[in-house]
């Protein structure tokens, strides 16, 4: 055993050198968590540990010849191993590619396997027999065949010059095994896996920092001992020449170290700078002013926000849609996109339901991506020959636009990335959520506004109704009785005008009923009440009249729908009168327009939805719609108390009802019922309830 003791003083700074590397990683790994998953976040740690297990694989080589294990045998064959494994190690922190295996294999679990049993059997017997040989010639074809197939992937090197060096390197080596000069081969391939290693650093880095020229510059000297030692042997020139050269990994240490400090100030210095950025994005966002957003948009209302998004994001493109009462999105603000874009991202939107956007979100067409950020494959809701498809818009970030209870009222879609190779953290999400989050409860409140406002106006209007009949009625209690007197006296003239007197004077008294009633909806009995078959009764009362007026009803009634506790008699005039007025107004269409009513029913939470559309000309006022007395049919025509009754009525029943106009062309009203429960559901809500409080408490 013949002991390097001059090596000693080199150990020892080496040791040193990966002491303060294995601290400086042990203390970005407890520190990760709190930069935010930056772009030198978890990555950049596991890179480190395979520096960390090579540069421990590189002490443990030393050591070795330290003591001078030289001998044939089991700290020979260490000795050799490690030598193999801390080039390595440093290899695989920047090639992490995978056999398409299950499970998946490494490349460089596959090449250093049989590069790590050649060297321990060249280190147990440097003269191996002839099975020996066999064994190390078969693990020397299959370390090549799978450098080859390594090379063959691109990573940060172009793949002609990894099969170039994979090439030389491994002609070279299997040459010299065949020549059984099994230890130039052990140094030759360490000098080409630390030579590769040296040009993917060049290549992943591209920084000319002092870090990476101590790091490629030391690997760089650190490959040339399998070339200097044939050189010294040719020339009659000492081995111990070469012994210096293992100063080269105190370099290549110092440089890595230098790589982590200055990757950890360019870390914070980006950290920094996207704090910064996020500041003034939020500053942006929040001094858009969203109270007055309208709930029912026709494109445009969300321009200015669009544009601040496109100006302070990561994203150059911005575009929001919003959602129709009938489920279907269309686009309400756009920036930073041509109007061919935005038009056939307009017309995909409103092909788009949100059944549709439900099924693909279900499959493999959302990547998660940052906080609520997805990016999303496009091509699903496409049609052969697609605008989107022609222009090559086939993905995009999207966030929902949600209500605070989770209901979708709209999406943000997002493109054209700024700096794609810079992943989007949750520090860029960040804005973009909390002004997502306005939008919506924006929408919401505005819903909320709407409803309110015609509630107080239906209240009043009511109130005042209610004391005109009441101030009416005993005088026209005595015009009718007087009428009556004057028709059945014997005057025919007399009789012929108190017959007009009379029809008006019942006339009067039936539009003060209905006032009355508009003020208070009378409270019958309320019963289970099944929505679909008052609906298929509603049609078949009203199949004959539509066919003759050539409209085309559809009803869309999905199974097992919950049932409402309502006065059936008073929901079905509800309906009815609904479908009448929806009626009229498709008999007053011009001729080539489609005639189509259409109902369509939903459960949503704890309440049934009942919407009926239509393509005719839609409301002239939808906020006046449930007026009394608003009516846009000629006079004579009607009284415009059909709506405001079904208002009282639905109101009376706990549930709400809405008028909105569609685009391009049609109207439609929506009737939300509360959902009827029955003692065994709601026992069975009140356990649920008193568990998640008795858990919540535990």
């Amino acid at each position: 055993m013949n002991a390097e003791l001059y090596q000693v003083p080199t150990l020892a700074l080496l040791t040193a050198l990966v002491a303060v590397f294995g601290a400086l990683w042990l203390e970005g790994l407890t520190q990760a968590p709190l930069v935010g998953q930056s772009r030198d976040g978890p990555p950049a740690r596991r890179r480190q540990m395979f520096w960390l297990a090579g540069w421990i694989c590189a002490v443990i080589r030393l050591a070795t010849q330290v003591a001078g294990w030289t001998s044939p045998g089991w700290g020979l064959a260490i000795s050799e191993a490690t030598m193999e494994l801390a080039p390595l190690m440093f290899l695989a922190s920047l090639a992490p590619q995978y056999f398409v295996l299950k499970p998946r294999v490494q490349y460089v679990v596959a090449f250093g396997l049989p590069v790590m049993a050649y060297s321990a059997m060249i280190g147990l017997d440097p003269q191996p027999g002839p099975v020996a040989r066999t064994a190390i010639l078969g693990c020397m074809l299959l370390a090549i065949g799978v450098a080859v197939r390594w090379s063959l992937h691109r990573q940060f090197l172009p793949v002609w010059l990894s099969v170039l060096v994979v090439g030389l390197v491994g002609g070279a080596a299997m040459w010299l095994a065949l020549r059984g000069n099994y230890w130039q081969v052990g140094a030759l391939i360490h000098s080409g896996v630390m030579l590769m290693t040296a040009l993917m650093f060049l290549s992943a880095f591209r920084r000319p920092t002092a870090g990476l020229v101590f790091t490629v510059g030391g690997m760089t000297l650190w490959s040339l001992p399998a070339l200097v030692e044939p050189l010294l042997r040719m020339h009659g020139l000492p081995p111990e020449l070469e012994r210096p050269l293992n100063l080269v990994k105190v370099i290549t240490a110092v440089g890595m170290i230098v790589l982590v400090l200055e990757g950890e100030i360019a870390s914070n210095q980006a950290s920094q700078h996207r704090d910064r950025r996020t500041r003034l994005e939020l500053e942006k966002y929040s001094a858009l002013y969203l109270a007055e957003t309208p709930f029912d948009e026709n494109g445009g209302h969300y321009n200015q926000a669009c544009e601040t998004i496109a100006e302070m994001s990561r994203f150059a493109q911005a575009a929001i849609f919003v959602q129709s009462v009938e489920g279907v999105f269309q686009l309400a603000g756009r920036a930073g996109m041509s109007g061919a874009l935005a038009g056939a991202l307009d017309a995909l939107a409103r092909r788009t339901t949100e059944q549709m956007t439900m099924v693909v979100a279900s499959g493999k067409y959302f990547t998660q991506v940052a906080g609520s950020l997805t990016l999303m494959d496009l091509s699903p809701l496409m049609e052969p020959g697609d605008e989107l498809a022609q222009m090559n818009f086939r993905r995009a970030h999207v966030m929902g636009i949600r209500t605070r209870g989770g209901q979708l009222q709209g999406a943000l879609l997002l493109a054209a990335l700024r700096n794609p190779e810079v992943p989007v953290v949750t520090e860029d999400v960040l804005p973009l959520e909390m002004l997502v989050a306005r939008l919506g409860a924006a929408r919401e409140h505005a819903g909320l506004v709407r409803r309110l406002m015609q509630s107080e106006r239906l209240a009043g209007l009511g109130q005042l109704a209610s004391g005109v009949a009441h101030e009416l009625n005993n005088p026209l209690q005595a015009v009718t009785g007087f009428a009556q007197l004057l028709v059945e006296g014997d005057d025919p003239l007399s009789q012929e005008h108190a017959a007009v007197i009379l029809a008006e004077a019942r006339r009067m008294k039936q539009i003060i009923e209905s006032l009355m009633r508009f003020r208070n909806a009378a409270s019958a009995s309320r019963v289970p009440v099944a929505v679909e078959l008052l609906l298929r009764d509603i049609e078949k009362l009203m199949r004959h009249d539509l066919e003759n007026a050539r409209i085309v009803l559809e009803l869309h009634i999905p199974e097992h729908l919950p049932r409402v506790k309502a006065d059936g008699e008073q929901i079905r005039q509800v309906f009815l009168q609904v479908m009448k007025n929806a009626m009229t107004s498709l008999e007053e269409a011009a001729d080539g327009v489609e005639r189509r009513m259409s109902v369509e029913v939903a459960a949503i939470p704890k309440a049934v939805e009942v919407m009926f559309s239509d393509t005719g000309r839609g409301f002239a006022e939808p906020g006046r719609a449930f007026d009394p007395f608003f009516t846009t049919r000629h006079p004579g025509e009607g009284l415009g108390l059909g709506l405001s009754i079904c208002y009282a009525i639905v109101r009376e029943h706990g549930g709400e009802i809405s008028a909105v106009n569609l685009h391009p062309r049609g109207a439609a009203v929506v009737i939300e019922l509360p959902a009827y429960m029955d003692e065994a559901e709601q026992a069975v809500g009140t356990a649920v309830r008193g568990r998640t409080a008795s858990g919540s408490t535990s």
